[in-house]
Protein backbone atom coordinates (compact mmCIF):
# COMPACT_ATOMS: atom_id res chain seq x y z
CA UNK A 1 0.00 0.00 0.00
CA UNK A 2 1.37 3.65 -1.14
CA UNK A 3 1.14 6.41 1.26
CA UNK A 4 1.61 9.98 0.19
CA UNK A 5 3.52 12.23 2.56
CA UNK A 6 1.51 14.20 5.10
CA UNK A 7 1.30 17.88 4.08
CA UNK A 8 2.76 20.52 5.95
CA UNK A 9 1.46 22.37 8.65
CA UNK A 10 0.35 25.39 6.52
CA UNK A 11 -0.61 29.19 7.34
CA UNK A 12 -4.56 29.34 6.11
CA UNK A 13 -7.42 31.35 6.71
CA UNK A 14 -10.94 29.90 6.31
CA UNK A 15 -12.73 33.03 4.79
CA UNK A 16 -17.12 32.93 5.36
CA UNK A 17 -18.17 30.57 6.61
CA UNK A 18 -20.25 29.07 9.21
CA UNK A 19 -18.40 28.02 12.38
CA UNK A 20 -20.11 25.55 14.54
CA UNK A 21 -17.18 26.15 16.85
CA UNK A 22 -18.68 23.55 19.87
CA UNK A 23 -17.62 26.55 22.36
CA UNK A 24 -19.70 28.03 24.54
CA UNK A 25 -18.13 31.06 24.69
CA UNK A 26 -18.03 31.27 21.21
CA UNK A 27 -21.32 29.74 20.13
CA UNK A 28 -22.24 29.83 16.09
CA UNK A 29 -20.75 31.75 14.17
CA UNK A 30 -22.47 33.41 10.46
CA UNK A 31 -19.65 34.79 7.97
CA UNK A 32 -16.49 33.96 10.15
CA UNK A 33 -13.00 33.77 9.10
CA UNK A 34 -10.76 30.73 11.18
CA UNK A 35 -6.80 31.08 10.97
CA UNK A 36 -4.66 28.23 11.28
CA UNK A 37 -0.89 28.37 11.67
CA UNK A 38 1.25 25.78 12.76
CA UNK A 39 -1.33 23.36 13.44
CA UNK A 40 -2.83 25.53 15.92
CA UNK A 41 -6.09 27.87 15.92
CA UNK A 42 -4.56 30.99 16.33
CA UNK A 43 -7.77 33.51 15.56
CA UNK A 44 -11.59 33.47 15.34
CA UNK A 45 -13.26 36.40 13.66
CA UNK A 46 -14.73 38.60 11.02
CA UNK A 47 -12.60 39.83 8.11
CA UNK A 48 -9.26 38.76 10.07
CA UNK A 49 -5.91 40.02 8.80
CA UNK A 50 -4.31 37.04 8.27
CA UNK A 51 -0.99 38.19 6.37
CA UNK A 52 0.56 35.81 4.38
CA UNK A 53 -2.11 33.28 4.96
CA UNK A 54 -3.33 30.16 1.95
CA UNK A 55 -6.87 31.47 1.72
CA UNK A 56 -9.36 28.83 1.52
CA UNK A 57 -12.83 29.79 0.10
CA UNK A 58 -15.77 28.56 3.35
CA UNK A 59 -18.67 30.12 1.40
CA UNK A 60 -21.54 27.33 1.25
CA UNK A 61 -19.78 25.65 4.15
CA UNK A 62 -19.74 24.49 7.86
CA UNK A 63 -16.19 24.15 10.03
CA UNK A 64 -16.90 22.95 12.66
CA UNK A 65 -14.60 20.74 15.08
CA UNK A 66 -13.89 17.17 13.81
CA UNK A 67 -15.77 13.83 15.29
CA UNK A 68 -14.32 12.47 18.01
CA UNK A 69 -14.54 8.97 18.47
CA UNK A 70 -14.20 7.02 21.77
CA UNK A 71 -14.58 3.88 21.28
CA UNK A 72 -13.73 1.93 17.82
CA UNK A 73 -12.14 -1.28 16.74
CA UNK A 74 -10.26 -0.45 13.63
CA UNK A 75 -9.02 -3.38 12.78
CA UNK A 76 -12.31 -5.41 12.71
CA UNK A 77 -13.04 -3.29 9.64
CA UNK A 78 -10.92 -5.95 7.84
CA UNK A 79 -13.99 -8.20 8.34
CA UNK A 80 -16.69 -6.23 7.41
CA UNK A 81 -17.31 -8.00 4.23
CA UNK A 82 -18.01 -11.63 5.94
CA UNK A 83 -19.76 -9.95 9.12
CA UNK A 84 -23.51 -11.39 8.82
CA UNK A 85 -25.88 -11.22 11.53
CA UNK A 86 -27.12 -12.94 14.60
CA UNK A 87 -25.26 -16.31 16.35
CA UNK A 88 -24.14 -17.83 13.66
CA UNK A 89 -22.77 -15.45 11.34
CA UNK A 90 -22.70 -11.97 13.09
CA UNK A 91 -19.73 -10.30 14.64
CA UNK A 92 -18.78 -12.00 17.81
CA UNK A 93 -18.98 -15.33 15.46
CA UNK A 94 -16.75 -14.25 12.71
CA UNK A 95 -14.25 -12.63 14.52
CA UNK A 96 -14.27 -16.02 17.25
CA UNK A 97 -13.60 -17.71 13.69
CA UNK A 98 -10.88 -15.43 11.93
CA UNK A 99 -9.71 -13.33 14.80
CA UNK A 100 -6.93 -15.99 15.66
CA UNK A 101 -5.63 -16.08 11.98
CA UNK A 102 -4.77 -12.07 11.30
CA UNK A 103 -1.32 -11.22 10.33
CA UNK A 104 0.50 -8.02 11.49
CA UNK A 105 -0.62 -7.43 7.40
CA UNK A 106 -3.91 -8.19 8.24
CA UNK A 107 -4.08 -5.46 11.10
CA UNK A 108 -2.25 -2.90 8.86
CA UNK A 109 -5.10 -3.90 5.77
CA UNK A 110 -7.74 -3.40 8.38
CA UNK A 111 -7.06 0.17 9.71
CA UNK A 112 -6.03 1.49 6.58
CA UNK A 113 -9.46 0.79 5.07
CA UNK A 114 -11.62 2.19 8.70
CA UNK A 115 -9.40 5.19 9.34
CA UNK A 116 -9.04 6.17 5.79
CA UNK A 117 -12.89 5.83 5.29
CA UNK A 118 -13.39 7.72 8.83
CA UNK A 119 -11.25 10.53 7.92
CA UNK A 120 -12.95 11.13 4.59
CA UNK A 121 -16.40 11.54 7.16
CA UNK A 122 -14.78 13.77 8.94
CA UNK A 123 -13.36 11.85 12.08
CA UNK A 124 -10.22 13.37 13.10
CA UNK A 125 -9.81 11.68 16.21
CA UNK A 126 -9.91 8.30 17.36
CA UNK A 127 -10.02 5.67 19.88
CA UNK A 128 -8.19 3.09 18.43
CA UNK A 129 -9.31 0.02 20.98
CA UNK A 130 -7.06 -3.14 19.76
CA UNK A 131 -8.28 -5.85 21.05
CA UNK A 132 -6.93 -8.43 18.87
CA UNK A 133 -2.98 -7.86 19.36
CA UNK A 134 -1.38 -11.38 19.45
CA UNK A 135 2.05 -9.92 19.15
CA UNK A 136 4.33 -6.65 18.95
CA UNK A 137 4.46 -6.81 15.39
CA UNK A 138 0.60 -5.95 15.08
CA UNK A 139 0.73 -3.20 17.24
CA UNK A 140 3.39 -1.51 15.41
CA UNK A 141 1.77 -2.35 11.31
CA UNK A 142 -1.64 -0.43 13.49
CA UNK A 143 0.10 2.55 14.54
CA UNK A 144 2.23 3.02 11.22
CA UNK A 145 -0.79 3.14 9.37
CA UNK A 146 -2.33 6.31 11.55
CA UNK A 147 1.41 7.65 11.82
CA UNK A 148 1.01 7.53 7.54
CA UNK A 149 -2.53 8.94 7.30
CA UNK A 150 -1.92 11.72 10.22
CA UNK A 151 -4.88 10.41 12.39
CA UNK A 152 -4.97 11.71 15.93
CA UNK A 153 -4.88 8.20 18.18
CA UNK A 154 -5.30 7.19 21.68
CA UNK A 155 -4.43 3.69 21.10
CA UNK A 156 -5.77 1.47 23.58
CA UNK A 157 -3.25 -1.77 23.54
CA UNK A 158 -5.58 -4.83 24.40
CA UNK A 159 -5.41 -8.40 24.57
CA UNK A 160 -7.06 -10.69 22.16
CA UNK A 161 -10.76 -9.81 23.44
CA UNK A 162 -11.93 -13.48 24.51
CA UNK A 163 -15.53 -13.20 24.28
CA UNK A 164 -17.55 -16.06 26.07
CA UNK A 165 -19.45 -17.29 22.94
CA UNK A 166 -15.66 -18.34 21.44
CA UNK A 167 -14.82 -21.99 21.28
CA UNK A 168 -11.90 -23.24 23.85
CA UNK A 169 -10.12 -24.36 21.43
CA UNK A 170 -10.36 -21.14 19.05
CA UNK A 171 -8.72 -19.68 22.48
CA UNK A 172 -6.02 -22.19 22.80
CA UNK A 173 -4.87 -20.98 19.00
CA UNK A 174 -5.10 -17.44 19.78
CA UNK A 175 -2.87 -18.49 23.28
CA UNK A 176 -0.52 -20.49 20.95
CA UNK A 177 0.11 -17.58 18.60
CA UNK A 178 1.33 -15.00 21.44
CA UNK A 179 -2.27 -13.82 23.09
CA UNK A 180 -3.50 -14.49 26.39
CA UNK A 181 -5.59 -16.65 27.82
CA UNK A 182 -8.66 -14.71 29.90
CA UNK A 183 -6.58 -16.22 33.30
CA UNK A 184 -3.14 -14.66 32.05
CA UNK A 185 -1.91 -10.64 32.25
CA UNK A 186 -0.87 -9.02 29.28
CA UNK A 187 2.24 -8.31 28.97
CA UNK A 188 3.13 -4.45 29.81
CA UNK A 189 6.27 -4.80 28.16
CA UNK A 190 4.84 -4.78 24.60
CA UNK A 191 2.69 -1.46 25.89
CA UNK A 192 5.82 -0.12 27.16
CA UNK A 193 7.81 -0.55 24.17
CA UNK A 194 4.71 0.90 21.97
CA UNK A 195 5.67 4.59 24.23
CA UNK A 196 9.51 4.14 24.12
CA UNK A 197 9.28 3.71 20.27
CA UNK A 198 6.10 5.12 18.85
CA UNK A 199 5.61 8.31 21.31
CA UNK A 200 8.94 10.39 20.04
CA UNK A 201 8.10 10.07 16.56
CA UNK A 202 4.08 10.43 17.07
CA UNK A 203 4.67 14.67 17.18
CA UNK A 204 2.00 14.84 19.67
CA UNK A 205 -0.43 12.80 18.12
CA UNK A 206 -0.55 9.57 20.08
CA UNK A 207 -1.66 8.86 23.27
CA UNK A 208 -1.86 5.22 25.16
CA UNK A 209 -3.93 3.34 27.07
CA UNK A 210 -4.98 0.04 27.70
CA UNK A 211 -7.88 -2.44 26.59
CA UNK A 212 -8.92 -4.83 29.59
CA UNK A 213 -10.99 -7.47 29.91
CA UNK A 214 -12.32 -6.66 33.18
CA UNK A 215 -13.95 -8.96 35.46
CA UNK A 216 -16.44 -10.15 33.09
CA UNK A 217 -13.72 -11.95 30.87
CA UNK A 218 -10.85 -12.46 32.85
CA UNK A 219 -9.73 -13.92 37.13
CA UNK A 220 -10.02 -11.58 39.81
CA UNK A 221 -5.62 -11.80 39.68
CA UNK A 222 -5.54 -11.02 36.04
CA UNK A 223 -7.75 -7.80 36.41
CA UNK A 224 -6.28 -6.66 39.22
CA UNK A 225 -2.81 -6.75 38.02
CA UNK A 226 -4.06 -5.48 34.98
CA UNK A 227 -5.59 -2.36 37.13
CA UNK A 228 -2.28 -2.15 38.75
CA UNK A 229 -0.18 -2.32 35.67
CA UNK A 230 -2.08 0.56 33.61
CA UNK A 231 -2.04 2.91 36.72
CA UNK A 232 1.78 2.40 37.57
CA UNK A 233 2.49 3.17 33.92
CA UNK A 234 0.15 6.16 33.28
CA UNK A 235 -1.91 4.41 31.04
CA UNK A 236 -5.70 4.72 30.68
CA UNK A 237 -8.29 1.73 31.67
CA UNK A 238 -10.88 0.63 29.12
CA UNK A 239 -13.21 -1.64 29.58
CA UNK A 240 -17.03 -2.99 27.72
CA UNK A 241 -19.80 -3.50 30.35
CA UNK A 242 -23.06 -4.20 30.84
CA UNK A 243 -23.58 -4.22 26.61
CA UNK A 244 -26.28 -7.56 27.29
CA UNK A 245 -28.91 -8.78 29.75
CA UNK A 246 -26.82 -11.70 30.07
CA UNK A 247 -23.70 -10.15 31.18
CA UNK A 248 -25.50 -8.53 33.98
CA UNK A 249 -27.69 -11.61 34.81
CA UNK A 250 -23.80 -13.07 35.55
CA UNK A 251 -21.84 -10.19 37.19
CA UNK A 252 -22.31 -6.39 37.88
CA UNK A 253 -18.39 -5.41 36.82
CA UNK A 254 -19.34 -1.77 38.26
CA UNK A 255 -20.54 -2.97 41.43
CA UNK A 256 -17.43 -5.44 42.02
CA UNK A 257 -14.78 -2.71 41.20
CA UNK A 258 -16.58 -0.55 43.26
CA UNK A 259 -15.92 -2.97 46.05
CA UNK A 260 -12.68 -3.58 45.29
CA UNK A 261 -11.70 0.15 45.39
CA UNK A 262 -10.51 0.30 41.17
CA UNK A 263 -13.19 2.76 39.89
CA UNK A 264 -11.61 6.02 38.77
CA UNK A 265 -11.75 8.92 36.14
CA UNK A 266 -9.10 7.35 34.57
CA UNK A 267 -11.36 4.81 33.13
CA UNK A 268 -13.47 5.08 30.02
CA UNK A 269 -16.65 2.52 29.45
CA UNK A 270 -18.20 1.14 27.02
CA UNK A 271 -21.87 0.61 25.69
CA UNK A 272 -23.16 0.50 29.57
CA UNK A 273 -27.10 -0.34 28.51
CA UNK A 274 -28.16 -2.56 31.73
CA UNK A 275 -26.16 -0.79 34.70
CA UNK A 276 -28.75 -0.62 37.51
CA UNK A 277 -29.90 2.98 39.35
CA UNK A 278 -26.95 1.84 42.47
CA UNK A 279 -24.20 1.47 39.14
CA UNK A 280 -25.02 4.47 37.90
CA UNK A 281 -24.49 6.69 40.79
CA UNK A 282 -20.91 4.75 41.52
CA UNK A 283 -20.16 5.59 37.51
CA UNK A 284 -21.23 9.43 38.29
CA UNK A 285 -19.51 9.77 41.57
CA UNK A 286 -16.22 8.84 39.77
CA UNK A 287 -16.86 10.59 36.60
CA UNK A 288 -16.22 7.89 34.41
CA UNK A 289 -17.28 8.64 31.23
CA UNK A 290 -19.30 6.38 28.99
CA UNK A 291 -18.90 5.48 25.40
CA UNK A 292 -22.30 4.54 23.38
CA UNK A 293 -22.53 3.37 19.98
CA UNK A 294 -26.20 3.52 18.54
CA UNK A 295 -25.45 1.52 15.28
CA UNK A 296 -24.04 -1.22 16.33
CA UNK A 297 -26.46 -1.61 19.30
CA UNK A 298 -29.32 -1.90 17.33
CA UNK A 299 -27.70 -4.05 14.43
CA UNK A 300 -26.38 -6.41 17.15
CA UNK A 301 -29.70 -6.51 19.36
CA UNK A 302 -28.30 -5.58 22.73
CA UNK A 303 -30.88 -2.50 23.30
CA UNK A 304 -31.11 0.76 22.73
CA UNK A 305 -28.40 3.29 24.30
CA UNK A 306 -29.98 5.27 27.19
CA UNK A 307 -27.86 8.28 26.72
CA UNK A 308 -30.02 10.75 28.75
CA UNK A 309 -30.64 8.59 31.52
CA UNK A 310 -26.98 8.19 32.06
CA UNK A 311 -26.73 12.18 31.56
CA UNK A 312 -29.34 12.60 33.76
CA UNK A 313 -27.11 10.63 36.38
CA UNK A 314 -24.12 12.87 35.69
CA UNK A 315 -22.35 9.99 33.61
CA UNK A 316 -20.60 12.35 30.70
CA UNK A 317 -21.54 10.58 27.80
CA UNK A 318 -19.58 10.21 24.15
CA UNK A 319 -20.19 8.52 20.99
CA UNK A 320 -18.88 6.01 18.87
CA UNK A 321 -18.89 3.38 15.83
CA UNK A 322 -17.74 0.52 17.69
CA UNK A 323 -17.00 -1.02 14.67
CA UNK A 324 -17.67 -0.27 11.48
CA UNK A 325 -17.48 -4.28 10.49
CA UNK A 326 -21.42 -3.86 12.61
CA UNK A 327 -22.24 -0.17 12.18
CA UNK A 328 -21.62 -0.50 8.18
CA UNK A 329 -19.56 2.52 7.52
CA UNK A 330 -17.86 5.24 9.15
CA UNK A 331 -21.37 7.57 9.41
CA UNK A 332 -21.34 9.55 12.60
CA UNK A 333 -23.65 11.57 11.25
CA UNK A 334 -25.95 9.02 10.86
CA UNK A 335 -25.02 8.06 14.40
CA UNK A 336 -25.90 11.08 15.78
CA UNK A 337 -29.09 10.76 14.01
CA UNK A 338 -30.12 7.43 15.34
CA UNK A 339 -29.23 8.78 18.84
CA UNK A 340 -31.67 11.55 18.48
CA UNK A 341 -34.22 9.21 17.35
CA UNK A 342 -34.00 6.63 19.82
CA UNK A 343 -34.29 9.16 23.03
CA UNK A 344 -37.08 10.98 21.05
CA UNK A 345 -38.76 7.37 20.89
CA UNK A 346 -37.85 6.39 24.07
CA UNK A 347 -39.36 9.58 25.87
CA UNK A 348 -41.71 10.24 23.56
CA UNK A 349 -40.03 13.86 22.94
CA UNK A 350 -38.63 14.97 19.83
CA UNK A 351 -36.97 17.13 21.89
CA UNK A 352 -35.56 14.74 24.20
CA UNK A 353 -32.15 15.13 22.86
CA UNK A 354 -31.34 17.94 20.76
CA UNK A 355 -28.74 18.48 17.88
CA UNK A 356 -26.59 20.37 19.25
CA UNK A 357 -26.29 18.15 22.35
CA UNK A 358 -25.85 15.33 19.99
CA UNK A 359 -23.04 16.81 18.12
CA UNK A 360 -21.49 17.94 21.62
CA UNK A 361 -21.30 14.19 22.24
CA UNK A 362 -19.68 13.58 18.95
CA UNK A 363 -16.99 16.36 19.35
CA UNK A 364 -16.24 17.62 22.92
CA UNK A 365 -17.68 15.34 24.88
CA UNK A 366 -15.81 12.67 22.93
CA UNK A 367 -12.55 14.61 23.59
CA UNK A 368 -13.07 14.93 27.49
CA UNK A 369 -13.98 11.17 27.03
CA UNK A 370 -10.11 10.29 25.96
CA UNK A 371 -8.61 13.44 27.93
CA UNK A 372 -7.78 15.51 24.93
CA UNK A 373 -10.29 18.30 25.50
CA UNK A 374 -7.89 20.91 25.66
CA UNK A 375 -6.46 20.00 22.65
CA UNK A 376 -9.60 19.38 20.43
CA UNK A 377 -13.06 18.75 20.02
CA UNK A 378 -14.26 22.12 19.80
CA UNK A 379 -13.05 25.74 18.09
CA UNK A 380 -11.34 27.54 20.08
CA UNK A 381 -8.08 29.75 19.82
CA UNK A 382 -5.51 28.06 20.81
CA UNK A 383 -6.20 24.64 20.52
CA UNK A 384 -4.94 22.08 17.57
CA UNK A 385 -6.88 22.56 14.12
CA UNK A 386 -8.57 19.52 14.13
CA UNK A 387 -11.45 20.03 11.59
CA UNK A 388 -13.43 19.71 9.09
CA UNK A 389 -15.74 21.09 6.94
CA UNK A 390 -18.73 20.52 5.50
CA UNK A 391 -20.35 21.75 2.11
CA UNK A 392 -24.14 23.62 2.47
CA UNK A 393 -24.52 24.07 -1.44
CA UNK A 394 -25.43 20.09 -2.07
CA UNK A 395 -28.67 18.69 -2.50
CA UNK A 396 -28.92 16.95 0.57
CA UNK A 397 -27.42 20.02 2.73
CA UNK A 398 -29.87 22.96 1.08
CA UNK A 399 -31.12 25.05 1.95
CA UNK A 400 -29.40 25.14 5.61
CA UNK A 401 -30.02 27.77 7.83
CA UNK A 402 -29.78 26.29 11.60
CA UNK A 403 -26.18 24.44 11.51
CA UNK A 404 -26.77 21.97 14.13
CA UNK A 405 -29.80 20.49 12.35
CA UNK A 406 -28.43 20.76 8.95
CA UNK A 407 -25.20 18.71 10.38
CA UNK A 408 -27.02 15.72 12.52
CA UNK A 409 -30.13 15.60 9.95
CA UNK A 410 -28.91 16.32 6.90
CA UNK A 411 -25.30 15.94 6.59
CA UNK A 412 -23.15 12.83 4.74
CA UNK A 413 -19.90 11.73 4.75
CA UNK A 414 -20.33 12.45 0.87
CA UNK A 415 -20.60 16.35 2.08
CA UNK A 416 -17.14 16.66 4.26
CA UNK A 417 -15.29 18.92 1.35
CA UNK A 418 -12.39 19.25 3.63
CA UNK A 419 -10.01 17.49 6.99
CA UNK A 420 -7.80 19.25 8.77
CA UNK A 421 -5.80 17.45 11.80
CA UNK A 422 -3.35 19.58 13.33
CA UNK A 423 -2.87 21.62 10.50
CA UNK A 424 -2.46 19.30 8.15
CA UNK A 425 -5.15 19.39 5.09
CA UNK A 426 -5.91 15.31 4.95
CA UNK A 427 -9.33 15.58 3.20
CA UNK A 428 -9.24 18.70 0.15
CA UNK A 429 -12.44 18.76 -2.36
CA UNK A 430 -13.42 16.00 -1.47
CA UNK A 431 -10.35 14.09 -1.96
CA UNK A 432 -8.20 12.40 0.76
CA UNK A 433 -4.49 13.21 0.68
CA UNK A 434 -2.41 11.04 2.08
CA UNK A 435 -3.60 7.62 0.19
CA UNK A 436 -5.53 6.87 -2.79
CA UNK A 437 -8.69 4.87 -1.87
CA UNK A 438 -8.39 2.74 -4.34
CA UNK A 439 -5.07 1.62 -3.49
CA UNK A 440 -6.40 0.99 0.19
CA UNK A 441 -9.43 -1.18 -1.41
CA UNK A 442 -7.62 -3.33 -3.25
CA UNK A 443 -5.52 -4.45 -0.28
CA UNK A 444 -8.37 -4.70 1.70
CA UNK A 445 -10.11 -7.29 -0.45
CA UNK A 446 -6.49 -9.33 -1.07
CA UNK A 447 -6.37 -9.38 2.66
CA UNK A 448 -9.65 -10.72 3.25
CA UNK A 449 -9.53 -13.31 0.92
CA UNK A 450 -5.94 -14.93 1.79
CA UNK A 451 -7.10 -14.25 5.54
CA UNK A 452 -10.28 -16.76 4.79
CA UNK A 453 -8.50 -19.39 2.71
CA UNK A 454 -5.77 -19.22 5.66
CA UNK A 455 -8.21 -20.22 8.53
CA UNK A 456 -10.65 -22.21 6.65
CA UNK A 457 -13.17 -20.03 6.81
CA UNK A 458 -15.90 -20.16 3.79
CA UNK A 459 -18.19 -16.99 3.53
CA UNK A 460 -21.94 -17.76 4.67
CA UNK A 461 -24.13 -18.43 1.89
CA UNK A 462 -28.12 -19.20 1.12
CA UNK A 463 -26.88 -22.63 -0.37
CA UNK A 464 -24.16 -23.45 2.98
CA UNK A 465 -26.86 -21.95 5.54
CA UNK A 466 -25.76 -18.66 5.91
CA UNK A 467 -28.35 -15.48 5.77
CA UNK A 468 -30.17 -14.77 2.58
Amino acid sequence: MVFNKPPRRGHYVIRGTTALTMDPALGELAGADLEIKNGELVAIGSRLPAAGAEAIDGRYTITMPGFVDSHWHVWGTLLRGVVGDGKRHGWFATKGRLGGSFTSEDFAAGVALGMAEGLAAGVTTVHDWSHNLMRYEDAEANLEVHRRLGTRVHFSYSAPSAHPSMPMEKMRAILEKGGVMPDEVMDFGNIRRVADERLPESDGLLTLGVGVRGPARSTPEVYRKEWALARENGLTISMHCAGTQAEVQRIRQVDILHEERLLGPDMLLAHCLYISPRERERLAANRIPVSMSPLSSLRLGMGAPPINGHLAAGIPVSLSLDTTAISACADVFQAMRVAVGLEAIANLDAEALSPRRALELATIDGARALGLDHLVGSLSVGKRADLIMVRTDALNMAPARDPAVAIVHSAQPANVDTVMVDGRILKRHGRLTTVDPSDVVEEANARLTALCERAGYRRPTVENGGPA
